[in-house]
């Protein structure tokens, strides 16, 4: 989904547009979760966090101004859920505890499992940067937003987990 469609949707949504919130829903829940789960590490608790998410694009859509950064609006209330959830419980889980959500192939899946092997193996914030750009399709530039990291550390920090990741599964891998 486009920024400029985000902006669009949670501008319906703030004038009670439900069949908005519900696109929304449906284009971005997936990659919010994936998000959310690369930093909780508890499928349950992603799980709860993300439907919050949209409960807070709801109730906050009122307040919301478009800018072309809808997209990063949301993924900044999912990593503020996040990271106000990992403050109050550290029992978060592996995130080598994930199963797969295209597991139908059995190559897919040792692939799958690979990769998340390999995933568990790189720090907590190059796991971050990783998933949101690479399932995301965030731009270096909108991740470094939403962290409130410098752009220059989040291309420092993604390389650096790919360089890792190329180096743990093999050349051709990545």
């Amino acid at each position: 989904m486009e920024h400029k469609l985000a902006d669009e949707l949670i501008e319906a949504v703030a004038h009670g547009d439900m069949g908005a919130l519900e696109i929304l829903y449906y284009h971005m829940y997936r990659e919010i979760y994936l998000y959310i789960f690369s930093l909780v590490h508890n499928r349950c608790e992603a799980e709860d966090l993300a439907q919050d998410t949209f409960m807070r694009v709801y109730k906050y859509a009122p307040n919301f101004t478009p800018q072309g950064k809808g997209k990063s609006w949301i993924y900044k209330i999912a990593n503020h859920l996040a990271l106000t959830y990992l403050k109050s419980n550290r029992n978060a889980t592996s995130i080598s505890e994930i199963t797969p959500f295209d597991s139908g192939l059995e190559e897919n899946a040792v692939n799958s499992q690979a990769l998340l092997s390999a995933i568990n193996k790189i720090s907590d914030s190059e796991q971050q940067i990783v998933l949101m750009h690479a399932v995301s399709g965030l731009t270096l530039g909108e991740i470094a937003e939403i962290t409130n990291l410098p752009l220059g550390t989040v291309k420092w920090k993604h390389a650096n987990a790919l360089k890792k990741l190329r180096k743990i599964l093999g050349e051709n891998f990545i």
